[in-house]
């Protein structure tokens, strides 16, 4: 995927910012006695080792199309940054499509969609039926993702930190579909220990009952391209071990 840089982060964090004022009048004019859902994303995270978003991995589903095994990998990974706004309505932004310097952004660079149910259901999921495709051409080379089939782990004990998808990735002039496991925050990592809830000094803010560890396999390259643009760079990234949605035996359910 594309490279980042300092510019990059800092739209994303202003993105969030934006993000989170919303959030607030929303808040504010709304009713204060008001349970907060069960359905919704994570958008901010209570470590300063940790950055906002989500850690994506994608595995092709079936065979790339001739010419473009470099365009759609077998495996691949980029962040992306949601919001949960009024009426359950989600916001998605890939840090691989940077904010131009204008006021009104182009269309395409947010995907939208909403949960399709506002309180978790009995095995604390969640769903989103699909995101707008979020696109961006600005480098010259087209890259766009179709999000869809979104399950999310919601519920109290986790609030939507994991989730799983079909994604279709058009770069250029190749598309293909794949899996996508996601989780959030994001975190660098040398090793599993950075990636333990309970580190010292500081958590890696990812919840305990995740089954998780650091990993820098190849698919990782694009995130730990991002991470080397925020203050804590890192050679792997934290992820999770097995299949969505990867608890460990005690965790609560």
């Amino acid at each position: 995927m594309r490279s980042f840089s300092q510019g990059t982060l800092q739209l994303t964090k202003d993105f969030l910012s934006l993000l989170a004022s919303a959030a607030a009048v929303l808040a504010l004019t709304g009713c204060p006695s008001v349970v907060q859902p069960d359905c919704q994303t994570l958008s901010t995270v209570p470590s300063p080792v940790a950055s906002d978003g989500y850690v994506l991995h994608f595995v092709r589903s079936g065979e790339a199309a001739a010419g473009c095994d470099t365009q759609t990998p077998d495996e691949m990974s980029d962040v992306w940054v949601f919001n949960t706004v009024a009426d359950s309505k989600v916001l998605a932004h890939s840090v691989s499509m940077p904010f131009p310097d204008v006021d009104t952004l182009p269309p395409g660079l947010i995907g939208s969609g909403a949960f399709t149910n506002r309180e978790a259901d009995a095995d604390d999921f969640c769903y989103v039926s699909s995101l707008t495709t979020m696109s961006d051409s600005s480098s010259g080379t087209l890259l766009s993702y179709a999000a869809r089939n979104m399950r999310w782990l919601g519920g109290s004990t986790y609030q939507g930190a994991e989730f799983e998808s079909d994604v279709t990735v058009t770069v250029g002039s190749c598309s293909a579909d794949y899996r996508v496991q996601a989780l959030s925050p994001v975190v660098g990592c040398a090793d599993d220990s950075d990636c333990d809830p309970f580190n010292e000094p500081f958590s890696s803010g990812i919840f305990s009952g995740f089954d998780q560890g650091c990993t820098s396999a190849p698919w990782t390259a694009a995130v730990t391209s991002y991470l080397a643009s925020t203050d804590y760079p890192s050679t792997g990234v934290c992820f999770l071990n097995k299949a969505f949605p990867s608890l460990l035996p005690t965790a609560r359910r």
